[in-house]
C-alpha cells in the first residue's frame, strides 16, 4: 500500500491513522484536534510551528490544535520498515476524560508505550493507551521541560491582531493573498512575513490548507469528492485528491470509506 491507513473510532469521532510509507511527506497543515502519536519504527523529521523537530522510534509525540507542521517519514536502517501511529483526539473527549493536555507541542521518550501502539485495534484498546500516553506527554512537556517550549519569542499584540484578521477574512470566504492584504489593510509583504514567521506557512499555502481542512470536514459529512473539490476551489477532482493525500497521507476516498470501530 502506498498510502496511510485511516479509521474512525466511535470515541467522539476520533481518527486513527497508521503511516508506514518510507519517504512519505506532508505539506504544511494543522489539525483542529490534538494530535497524539507514537513512532514505532523509523523516524519522522518534522517542522512544528516553523521549528525543526525530529521524532525517532520510541518517542511519543503531541501537536497542539492549530499548530502548523510538516513531516517526512524515513524507515529504520535496521529493519527497513517505518510505522507512525497517530490519533487525532477531539478536545471534548479529553475534557470528559479528565486528562490534562500537554502545555505545548513536543515529544517524550516512552519505548514501552510506542511498542504497545503497534497493535492498537479496538476503541477500548485505543482509549486505554491514551490514558497512559497523554499523562506521560503532559509530564514530560511541563513548562521548562522542553527546549522547544523555552526561550521562544511571543508575538506582539499587533501581530496577534493581524493573524486574527487574516483568519477572519479566510472564514468569510477570501481566497487570494491580495484579497487578504486588502481586507487587513496591510501590504502583501506584511501578510507574508507574519504568516511565515508565526504560522510557518506562506499565505498561498495557508489559504490552500484552509480549503483542504474544509474539504476534509465535507468528506467526513458524506459529501461526494467531486462536489467537494468544486466547492473548495480545486481545478478538478484529481488535483484535489493529490493535495489531500499530500496533506493527510490518504485520499478523500480512503476517508469516505474508513470503517467505523
Amino acid at each position: 500500500m502506498n498510502r496511510s491507513e485511516v479509521r474512525r473510532l466511535r470515541l467522539f469521532d476520533l481518527e486513527q491513522v497508521r503511516h508506514h510509507q518510507h519517504g512519505q511527506e506532508w505539506v504544511p497543515h494543522w489539525h483542529d484536534e490534538w494530535s497524539f502519536g507514537a513512532i514505532v519504527e523509523g523516524e519522522c523529521r518534522c517542522s512544528v510551528a516553523g521549528r525543526p523537530f525530529l521524532a525517532q522510534a520510541g518517542d511519543l509525540i503531541a501537536i497542539a490544535p492549530g499548530v502548523v507542521h510538516t513531516g517526512a517519514l524515513a524507515a529504520s536502517a535496521h529493519s527497513g520498515a517505518a510505522l507512525v501511529m497517530m490519533l487525532y483526539v477531539p478536545t471534548e473527549w479529553l475534557a470528559q476524560s479528565s486528562l490534562d493536555t500537554p502545555p505545548c507541542s513536543g515529544k517524550a521518550r516512552a519505548p514501552t508505550l510506542t511498542r504497545d501502539a503497534r497493535h492498537l485495534a479496538t476503541p477500548e484498546e485505543v482509549q486505554a493507551w491514551m490514558r497512559r500516553a497523554i499523562p506521560s506527554l503532559a509530564k514530560a512537556l511541563r513548562p521548562g521541560a522542553m527546549a522547544m517550549a523555552a526561550g521562544e519569542p511571543l508575538p506582539t499584540d499587533a501581530v496577534r491582531e493581524l493573524i486574527e484578521r487574516v483568519q477572519s477574512a479566510v472564514l468569510s470566504g477570501e481566497q487570494t493573498v491580495a484579497g487578504l492584504a486588502r481586507h487587513c489593510d496591510v501590504s502583501r509583504e506584511r501578510i507574508h512575513h507574519v504568516l511565515k514567521k508565526w504560522i510557518g506557512m506562506s499565505p498561498s499555502d495557508y489559504l490552500r490548507a484552509v480549503r483542504l481542512h474544509r474539504a476534509k470536514q465535507l468528506v467526513m459529512n458524506g459529501e461526494p469528492a467531486a462536489a467537494v473539490a468544486a466547492e473548495c476551489g480545486f481545478a478538478d477532482q484529481a488535483h484535489f485528491t493529490r493535495w489531500f493525500k499530500r496533506t493527510f497521507g490518504y485520499t478523500p476516498g480512503d476517508l469516505a470509506q474508513a470503517k467505523w470501530r
